[in-house]
């Protein structure tokens, strides 16, 4: 089965949300050095893998929903989009000045903002997508969009991250509609 480029950055921009509005907090809310590269660089290197190893797991488990794939992919992208608005509108917004780009945060918030990429891996393994260029894009975007929310959020020192994650759910619940098409 293929997917469109115009669905596949969709989903790269709709994963890239997450990232992106975790920079723009921590740009409107740190002033570390080094903090661009290094956030950038693994949150792009996380969004680029995890779509692989769920993709692994979803090429075992095609032929057990090999009739209503398109049903079960609609519904994870779904349930994704579900859990963006979720975050997006929590009331709870933290503030710190820890390094967030060293250490266990660092690998704490890469597994975070990539974990919904895991889940697009499922689908694209149970839809029996090739997954390298996907995922290869998905975290080229992923990186781009955490470096450009980390300057912007520098410059506005504001909060709008709510407003592009809400935006990337859009996106992901336009191509899970559009996947319960097929």
């Amino acid at each position: 089965m293929q997917t469109g480029i115009g669905s596949i950055l969709a989903i790269a921009v709709g994963l890239g949300a997450d990232a992106f509005s975790v920079a723009l907090g921590v740009g409107a809310g740190t002033r570390f050095r080094g903090q661009a590269f290094r956030l950038s660089f693994h949150f792009g290197l996380f969004q680029t893998f995890m779509p692989l190893i769920g993709w692994g797991i979803g090429t075992s488990v095609v032929d057990w929903v090999r009739g209503w794939d398109h049903w079960f992919a609609s519904g994870v992208l779904a349930v994704v989009a579900a859990h963006v608005f979720v975050e997006a509108w929590k009331e709870e917004r933290q503030t710190t000045e820890t390094d967030l780009s060293r250490g266990w945060y660092l690998v704490t918030l890469s597994v975070a903002t990539s974990i919904d990429a895991l889940a697009v891996g499922l689908v694209f393994g149970v839809m029996q997508l090739q997954p390298w260029w996907p995922s290869l894009l998905i975290g080229i975007i992923a990186a781009g969009m955490t470096l450009s929310g980390l300057f912007l959020g520098r410059r506005l020192r504001a909060s709008y991250g709510r407003w592009i994650e809400t935006a990337g759910g859009v996106l992901l619940l336009m191509v899970a509609i559009k996947l319960s098409q097929i």
